[in-house]
């Protein structure tokens, strides 16, 4: 991997990469690295052409064997004299290895330093973690690494979601680096400079996590002028502050005190409720997942019907708990004789197996359908 890294180096030799998402320390000490290998092929050219000019001069050879001549003698082969030398071009040739053990001295410890320096290290971690995030599409932004976004990642990763993590505490930046393989920008996310490098513009969801409901306003304000169709969800510290966020622009307001006050309140008197909730919010250990699909991703014979004569239920083998209209309202526990029209969607409910045999029968094995995160 170092020799990677050291190949990489060469490559951005005349060009070194912009500072596209990596930190500012970081980047400093590769453009300082660079500056090194660049001072040793200086060294080595100097020291080339000091030795083909000598030759040539004293000993009145042809460029190519003072070239050779001054190459042999610099790299310390031990071929010999490949042209006859007088006795100036041994005295000559005398300075010429003296001055190399000075030149190989530091063009080793450059070498050594790049290839031990932890800050070029990390700045490839991030270099190629930012290559990664690039390319996402229709991925989830999640600001902050706390309680309730590592539990946010762990549900996205279950579900097969694409997100990256940004987070401007260097310690939880380096647990994710040491602990997961999830992609993340060490920043600020109220900076509209890390939002653009996380991939706002392109983003299908942001989940903010931040224990400020400040910092959260202001990322809610700014993604919603950078990408008016994404689907913001804020956790809020104070109730009070709800309807300034979902003013801003967020969708949907969590507050984690409130639903746990609600979680161990229900314990009370309806534990066996709780455990049910517990079971399809992917929490127990099993899995049921709710799946919503638009009736356009249907065959074409299960569409233009009602449920009951499509016989969706009866091949899908699951059941359609929830329909949702073009106007975004849902209606749970849907009439048989709903008619499938093109503007609905469908919510289904089931574990993965289940859900897998539902798109396998009813759309196919190419199709695409929105998970719900419980």
């Amino acid at each position: 991997m170092r020799l990677f890294y050291f190949l990489q180096l060469i490559f951005w030799f005349f060009k070194p990469p912009k500072r596209f998402g990596v930190r500012a320390a970081s980047y400093a000490r590769l453009r300082n690295a660079i500056t090194k290998l660049r001072a040793a092929v200086i060294f080595l050219f100097a020291a080339l052409m000091a030795g083909m000019v000598g030759y040539r001069i004293i000993e009145h050879t042809s460029w190519f064997d003072s070239y050779y001549m001054s190459l042999v003698t610099l790299s310390t082969v031990g071929f010999g004299e490949v042209i006859p030398l007088g006795h100036e071009g041994r005295v000559f040739t005398s300075f010429l290895i003296l001055f190399n053990i000075g030149f190989f001295t530091y063009a080793i410890s450059t070498v050594t330093s790049i290839f031990t320096d932890e800050g070029v290290r990390a700045f490839f971690l991030e270099f190629h973690m930012i290559e990664k995030v690039k390319k996402l599409n229709k991925h989830v932004i999640v600001c902050g690494f706390g309680r309730h976004a590592s539990e946010v990642c762990l549900e996205l990763t279950k579900q097969h979601t694409p997100f990256v993590v940004i987070e401007s505490d260097p310690e939880k930046a380096e647990l994710m680096r040491r602990e997961t393989n999830y992609l993340f920008l060490e920043g600020d996310a109220t900076d509209d400079t890390i939002l653009e490098w996380a991939g706002i513009d392109r983003a299908a969801a942001l989940v903010l996590t931040l224990p400020v409901d400040a910092n959260n306003l202001f990322v809610i304000m700014t993604a919603r002028q950078r990408n008016n169709s994404i689907k913001i969800i804020s956790r809020s510290s104070q109730e009070s502050d709800e309807m300034k966020l979902r003013r801003a622009g967020a969708d949907h307001v969590v507050l984690p005190e409130k639903i746990g006050g609600f979680y161990m309140a229900t314990l009370i008197h309806k534990p066996d409720l709780v455990e049910f909730f517990t079971l399809i919010s992917n929490m127990g250990p099993s899995q049921i997942v709710f799946e919503e699909i638009s009736v356009t991703q249907l065959k074409p014979e299960f569409q233009g019907k009602s449920i009951e004569d499509s016989g969706l239920v009866r091949i899908g083998m699951i059941p359609i708990v929830a329909i949702r209209y073009a106007m975004g309202n849902y209606q749970l526990n849907p009439d048989i004789k709903t008619i499938l029209l093109p503007e609905l969607h469908i919510v289904v409910l089931g574990d993965p197996s289940q859900i897998n045999h539902f798109l396998s029968v009813v759309i196919g094995e190419k199709a695409v359908s929105r998970k719900f995160v419980s």
